[in-house]
């Protein structure tokens, strides 16, 4: 009988242990699925920042480039950066909808948002120190 409880009292601490470690994400895992969030963010941006902000095709190519450099941990940064782009042009049906229907609100979101999205593209290409 005393031999069985031994075996509960392991038992528990064990199986627990082995829970955790299968449901603790991978370093590896992790900086590979944020990086390829923002592979999509900046794709998205870009879109964005070329219909609408005036940027040019070749300054976003440029940047695509700088970018790949830093978010080095993506799986197909391409295909994540496509990904983005075509949510892009889906909010870009949008704002040009917005663009007949109430141009003084999509002047001032275009011209906040162009604002903001300067600042972001700036700060994405900041290599950040390991942990």
């Amino acid at each position: 009988m005393r031999k069985w409880q031994y075996c509960y009292r392991m038992l528990l601490p064990v199986t627990s242990v082995l829970l955790l470690s299968v449901a603790w994400p991978l370093p590896g895992v992790a900086n590979e699925e944020t990086a390829n969030a923002n592979a999509q963010a900046a794709g998205e941006r870009a879109h964005f920042a070329q219909e609408f902000c005036g940027t040019s095709p070749e300054r976003i190519g440029a940047y695509k480039e700088r970018l790949r450099k830093v978010l080095h941990d993506a799986s197909n940064f391409d295909l994540q950066w496509q990904t983005g782009w075509r949510r892009g042009e889906k909010e870009g049906i949008q704002m040009n909808a917005m663009r007949l229907h109430d141009p003084a609100e999509f002047k001032s979101r275009v011209k906040a948002d162009c604002e903001r999205l300067r600042w972001m593209a700036q700060n994405a290409l900041r290599v950040r120190p390991q942990k």
